[in-house]
Order: C-alpha cells, then sequence, then structure tokens
C-alpha cells in the first residue's frame, strides 16, 4: 500500500497536474488588480518540485519508494522532454497566431528591438563585471568562472553558457598564471589541489598536468555558477514582468488601444489571406523547418559561434511563415481561436514544468552556499531589465505590450514571455520577443567570449 501510495505521489503526470490545477487556483487570486495568472504554475510546480527531490535525497538504498526516488534524482521531478516538448508547443502556436503583425511592427520599431535586445546582455556583463570586482572577489571560493558561468545562468542562455565552456578551454593558463598576483595565483592552485600543498611560493609555474586539472575545474565551476543563478534568472524576470505594470502604474486597456491604433496607422500591403482551420501537418511542418533553423550554426571566426537553438528557431519559423501567409498551397494562416487553444495549453504545462525541475536548485540556492551567486544573479537581472525598461518607455516610447515580449526576449527567457503574455492579456508580446531574442542570443555569445579576454 505504502509503495502504491509513493508510486502515485512521485508520477510525473500526477505532479504536473497537480501544479497546473494549484497554479491556476493561486493565479486567480487578486491583490487589488494584481493576479499572476497562468504564472502560478511555476511558484506551485517550485514548491511541489522542492518537497519530492527534497523526499528523494532522504530515501536510503532498499527502501520503500528508491527506485522512484533515483528516477527524480537522476532524470528530474519531470523528464526533460515534457520541457522541450510543451515549449515548443507554445512557441510554434503563439507565434503562428500572431505572426501576421510582425512585418507592421518592423516597419514601425525597426532598430529599436535590436537595441533592446543588445542592451540586457550588455548591461548583465557589466553588473557582473561590477559585482565581481567589488564584492565576489572576497571570497576566496569564488573565481571569474564561477562568475561568468553566474552572468549565463542569470540570463538564462544555454548557448553563453556553451560558448563560456569553450572559451575557458581555450584560455593559456599557464601564461595567466605567470602573470598573476599571489591571492590569485593561490586561488587558481586551490582549484588544482584542495589539500593546500600547492602555494605560490612552491609553485612558480604550472605543468601541462596542472594546466589540464585547472581547466576542468574551471568547466565546473561555470556549470556550478550557471546552475545556481538559472532558476534565479528565471524566477526574476516572470516576477518583474508580472509587478512591473502595476509598479510603474501602466494602464494596460490604454496600452491596448493605443497599439491597435499604431498598427491601424500603418498602411498594410498585400493580399488578405483567410486563416484556415488548425493544421497539424503544417503545425508539425514549421516545428520541423524551426528545428533546422536552430541548428544552423554561423561562425564569428574567433569569437566563436552562434545559434538559435531549437526554441529560437522554431519561434523565428513560426513568426515568419505566418507573415509570409501562402507558399504555393500551403496556408500558414491558421484559426487564431484554435492557436490559442493550443498555446495556453503549452505556455500552461511549460511553466508547471519549469517550477517542477528547478524548484529543488531554487530552495537550495538561496539557503546553501550558492547564496552569494544567487543574490548576484538577482542583481545581474533586475537591472538590466529596469535599464532596459526606461530604455524602451522613455527613450523609445514603446507601446508596453510589445517592450514587454522584447525585454524577455532580451533575457532570451521562455517563462518571461508567458508571464509578459498573462500580465498584459494579450499575445502581442510575442512580437517584441522573437525581433529581440536573436540579437540577445549573439550578444550573450560574443559577450561570454570577450569576458576571458579582460577578467583572466
Amino acid at each position: 500500500m505504502k509503495a502504491l501510495v509513493i508510486s502515485t505521489l512521485t508520477n510525473q503526470f500526477f505532479l504536473m497536474f497537480l501544479a497546473i490545477a494549484t497554479g491556476l487556483l493561486i493565479g486567480k487570486i487578486k491583490i487589488k488588480s494584481f493576479s499572476l495568472g497562468v504564472s502560478g504554475g511555476i511558484f506551485t510546480g517550485i514548491v511541489i518540485g522542492y518537497l519530492a527531490t527534497n523526499w528523494a535525497h532522504g530515501v536510503a538504498e532498499g527502501s520503500t519508494g528508491y527506485s522512484d526516488a533515483r528516477r527524480i534524482l537522476s532524470t528530474g521531478v519531470v523528464a526533460q522532454a515534457f520541457f522541450t516538448f510543451f515549449l515548443l508547443l507554445f512557441l510554434v502556436s503563439i507565434g503562428l497566431k500572431v505572426g501576421s503583425t510582425i512585418g507592421s511592427i518592423f516597419k514601425r520599431y525597426g532598430i529599436k528591438f535590436v537595441v533592446i535586445g543588445v542592451i540586457i546582455p550588455a548591461v548583465s556583463m557589466i553588473v557582473t563585471v561590477g559585482i565581481y570586482n567589488a564584492v565576489l572577489v572576497k571570497n576566496p571560493a569564488i573565481t571569474p568562472h564561477e562568475t561568468v558561468g553566474m552572468y549565463a545562468g542569470a540570463m538564462t542562455t544555454t548557448p553563453g553558457y556553451g560558448t563560456a565552456l569553450d572559451a575557458s578551454d581555450n584560455v593559456d593558463y599557464a601564461q595567466v598564471y605567470q602573470s598573476a598576483s599571489e591571492e590569485e595565483k593561490n586561488k587558481m592552485l586551490e582549484k588544482i589541489d584542495d589539500t593546500g600543498a600547492l602555494t605560490a611560493e612552491n609553485t612558480p609555474s604550472l605543468s601541462q598536468e596542472q594546466v589540464s586539472v585547472y581547466k576542468e575545474a574551471a568547466s565546473a565551476a561555470i556549470s556550478l555558477g550557471y546552475t545556481v543563478a538559472f532558476p534565479i534568472g528565471v524566477l526574476v524576470i516572470v516576477v518583474m514582468l508580472s509587478l512591473m505594470p502595476k509598479i510603474f502604474r501602466i494602464d494596460m486597456a490604454k496600452e491596448t488601444e493605443l497599439y491597435q491604433q499604431e498598427l491601424n496607422a500603418i498602411e498594410e500591403t498585400g493580399k488578405k489571406i483567410k486563416p484556415q482551420p488548425l493544421n497539424f501537418m503544417l503545425l508539425a511542418l514549421v516545428v520541423v523547418i524551426g528545428i533546422l533553423v536552430g541548428n544552423i550554426t554561423i561562425p564569428l571566426g574567433s569569437l566563436g559561434s552562434f545559434s538559435l537553438g531549437d526554441a529560437g528557431g522554431v519561434l523565428l519559423a513560426a513568426l515568419i511563415l505566418s507573415y509570409v501567409g501562402e507558399i504555393g498551397p500551403l496556408n500558414f494562416r491558421m484559426d487564431p481561436k484554435s492557436l490559442n487553444v493550443m498555446y495556453q495549453m503549452g505556455l500552461i504545462f511549460f511553466m508547471a514544468v519549469v517550477g517542477l525541475r528547478y524548484g529543488y536548485d531554487v530552495v537550495s540556492a538561496l539557503a546553501g552556499s550558492g547564496l552569494a551567486l544567487a543574490v548576484s544573479a538577482i542583481f545581474v537581472e533586475g537591472i538590466a531589465v529596469l535599464v532596459s525598461y526606461f530604455v524602451g518607455r522613455k527613450l523609445f516610447k514603446l507601446n508596453w505590450l510589445i517592450l514587454s515580449g522584447a525585454i524577455a526576449g532580451g533575457c532570451t527567457s521562455a517563462p518571461g514571455l508567458g508571464a509578459a503574455i498573462s500580465s498584459t492579456g494579450s499575445e502581442e508580446p510575442t512580437v517584441g520577443y522573437g525581433a529581440a531574442q536573436p540579437f540577445a542570443i549573439l550578444a550573450n555569445v560574443v559577450l561570454c567570449m570577450l569576458y576571458f579576454n579582460f577578467m583572466l
């Protein structure tokens, strides 16, 4: 009986639907005019994910439920496949729904999306370097490697994380050691041998074997910073985009009205295309094209390489194909009501899965040894989001409906896009997200590469 109860309570589908049901319930609670909406699932998911993983850590081998506990610890509370599937379902549906307006938006806003997409990573990197030099450098356990990993995690940028790992592996650490101060040398030697046997005094230079050991330790340090900061980065952008309309007294009804007036003022070109009923064959085709596009690697010479990844490729393909409309007999404009159901389902499940998968990491980071990196991640992302808000609203006069999406795109955060859609009550943030995200990915890759030229 006990085994049956444990098996049920740790079932992936049970936990997903539990997080969704409780999340939507919490999302309906209003404090004045504020509510979490579908973003509630990420918070109930965090609680449930933490409790499930914490339980799994305490199950001894041979005990009832041991196999369920091992599964949670090895593959997560819910599998990565659910995360990817619901993310792609959300992005392809919302991209096809709003893509028809992307041409009009670019006519009006153009380069402003590029600026928003670049300014968030740039400000975040400046804050990262500032925090390290002012605070983190005093912590003997934190090096520039944990710091750049923290930056990539706060920006939720997997391409940036991969670039940091690659850049670190190509650094000449023997030369870095020679030009380092005594304190910096001792930090490096601590990574090579944590017994304290190696010191700057008895180690005038690094052997090839020691360099190899240090490179492995550096990669592990980058991964640690990324792992600690990633869930914090997700949480920060979701909370900020949910609260900013209230903090800055943004009248959503007025923003929606003004946005529609802006669209109406832009001259439409091309023929009108009648949407067809939901076509799953074309939906799947868009995803296939998007994944192919997302996996195209563009070389950047000495700065590494750049790709959109599956999520970025699928959203870009959906937006462009919906904008084009028809290609021969294929009509990519589909019934908005059907697409609305699809994207809502994808978004609701995706938010819950994010919470379930990263709940334990969030709580552990805030309560454990990663606290300094976690708190730093809050400032790294939070300051950049605020700067981009003032640039977008005060300088560029952008409507909040698309600026909120552009901010999420600048943070390369699909959960942030979900929060923007939920808080605005509109799908239009997707256009801003799709326009800003590619430039943010590119900026993250370049900045992570440049980081090692200045910090080591």
